[in-house]
């Protein structure tokens, strides 16, 4: 038999995980409960520093974690951080936030698997939208921390299905694998981030990612979201050139103009020093 005839029918088991996903029958991992504290704390206008240390602190693992890399050569400054307060005073809320959940949530969503290497692979691309989200929110005006989550989380429903790929089909080459993604990450992730109760903008994004134009009113936010996705996307896999973010129907919509874009993308030194950081 060859390794055509070995494949698994693509549609089929796109089919398969979809009736899977509508039928609420892909076991989904739980968010954890500190992630789902500091997602409120972002949203939180009376949010304190005390809190946010006291929420990190109650798992010390995490805890150890955001510590190393707040001490990273990304974030350290002359004197090492030993105390999460401390942390919070040099670095700001938002950006321990930023650290604390994506931390989090690496540990909840991207596990040892069958498919490591495309899961590590679209970890790093998550991060790095979510960076060039906040970059991109900044020239616009927009909130900041709502990028960030949106541009971080629009990939969400690539681990879940890499955790059910590898259940019922281990050993898909990688096209095969990119092409089931292509299809179904995008429900999957809508199904998770309605299960999780995230932020209604975050499954807004993942619904129109591709179509900013239909999001209504978030469509501004969710254009963002998209060219902060875009830039993280081609940072990752092949570089950025300038001229396909000019390009993109989501700059244009959101009004940067070539110096704006130049502007931006004078970020992406300390972008991939933040990345390096927060990937590991």
């Amino acid at each position: 038999m060859s390794q055509a005839d070995a494949e698994p029918d693509l549609s089929e088991l796109a089919a398969q995980l979809q009736s899977e996903l509508a039928a609420g029958s892909i076991e989904l991992p739980l968010l954890p409960s500190v992630a789902a504290e500091v997602l409120a704390s972002s949203l939180d206008d009376h949010a304190d520093a005390a809190r946010l240390a006291e929420l990190i602190q109650q798992d010390q693992g995490l805890a150890t974690h955001v510590l190393r890399i707040v001490n990273s050569p990304a974030f350290r400054g002359a004197i090492e951080i030993v105390a999460l307060q401390q942390a919070i005073a040099r670095l700001g809320m938002e950006r321990i936030r930023e650290i604390a959940l994506s931390a989090s949530l690496k540990g909840a969503l991207f596990q040892d698997g069958r498919y490591q290497s495309v899961a590590d692979e679209n970890w790093q691309i998550a991060l790095a939208s979510g960076l060039w989200a906040k970059e991109i929110a900044r020239a616009c005006r927009k909130n900041v921390e709502m990028a960030y989550l949106s541009g971080l989380l629009h990939n969400i429903g690539v681990p879940l299905i890499l955790h059910r790929l590898g259940e019922v089909a281990p050993d898909l080459q990688r096209p095969a694998v990119d092409e089931l993604l292509t299809r179904v990450v995008q429900p999957a992730g809508v199904v998770l981030a309605q299960a999780w109760q995230l932020p209604e903008l975050v499954a807004v994004t993942i619904r129109h990612l591709d179509d900013f134009s239909a999001a209504g009113e978030h469509s501004d936010a969710v254009a963002v979201a998209a060219t902060g996705s875009a830039l993280g996307h081609w940072m990752c896999t092949r570089g950025i050139l300038i001229s396909e973010v000019n390009a993109l129907a989501s700059t244009q919509h959101l009004g940067l103009y070539p110096d704006d874009v130049s502007a931006i993308l004078e970020h992406i030194d300390d972008i991939k020093v933040s990345l390096e950081s927060m990937a590991k």
